[in-house]
């Protein structure tokens, strides 16, 4: 995770050199941002395409979280063709989130033509670039009854299996995520400093568990009939489309 930060400060800091040195006509005007949010703390720098339409590279970092969550893990025995789940003890699972991302964004301010207020209403899409895993999930279970099968521990709405008695699963979402969002507020201020205000949704894809061991998806409780509801699998849906609001102090090198 920390090389993946130090790379994206690098590609700042290179683009801010390149940008420095030569102007582009339009592309006259390189800013920065520092501002914080849903996405965590994030550093970004921009420049101005026209007065119509800005680009930015950015980075974003959270700190680390975790839940826990207790359940009972339990294998299946099929009789009469029909899947029984049984329990072979308690267990608690622990997911630990770390969520960094790289931002390439354009904004767009259909009313830059207006003086005052409208002027800086910006519409904002672009991409932001992660790892896959999204959290790692692990825990020991300490068994009250002999399992005659493989046995697994839920997790949403999959089922992962143990490897003995420990779990070591991921929760992973696409790499690539699709962006959008509006707000008001200059990436490149018309004076030194100035303040933006965004509001958007980050499209992450569809939060999927994976045994780290096989590197494969995990089956799914429905193949056996079994009930999915459960709030751990509300978070997880949560982080499908995940909402980002970001407050961030603007600035101009030139």
């Amino acid at each position: 995770m920390k090389k993946f930060i130090l790379t994206g400060l690098a590609m700042i800091m290179s683009l801010t050199s390149v940008m420095a040195q030569e102007e582009t006509g339009v592309a006259n005007h390189l800013g920065w941002g520092v501002g914080f949010g849903t996405e965590g703390i994030n550093v970004g720098i921009a420049t101005d395409m026209t007065k119509y339409a800005e680009l930015e590279f950015g980075v974003n970092w959270a700190p680390g979280f975790a839940r826990t969550e207790s359940g009972e893990a339990f294998y299946i025995a099929t009789k009469d063709g029909v899947p029984a789940r049984h329990n072979v003890g308690e267990m608690d699972t622990k997911a630990k989130v770390n969520r960094a991302t790289l931002d390439f964004k354009g904004s767009v301010y259909p009313f830059a033509a207006n003086e005052g207020f409208a002027s800086d209403l910006f519409v904002a899409v672009g991409v932001s670039f992660a790892s896959k895993e999204l959290a790692s999930i692990e825990g020991t279970l300490n068994p009250t009854k002999e399992a005659d099968g493989q046995k697994y521990v839920r997790v949403g709405k999959y089922m992962l299996p143990l490897n003995g008695n420990e779990a070591d699963g991921s929760a992973r979402v696409n790499s690539v995520r699709p962006y959008f969002g509006l707000g008001y507020g200059r990436l490149v201020p018309k004076n030194n400093l100035g303040f933006r205000v965004e509001l958007g949704c980050q499209l992450n894809g569809k939060v999927k568990i994976y045994d780290n061991k096989t590197d494969n998806e995990c089956e799914l409780l429905s193949k056996y009939n079994f009930p999915t509801a459960t709030k751990t699998q509300d978070v997880m849906d949560f982080f499908s489309i995940y909402p980002v609001l970001k407050v961030s102090l603007r600035g101009k090198f030139f």
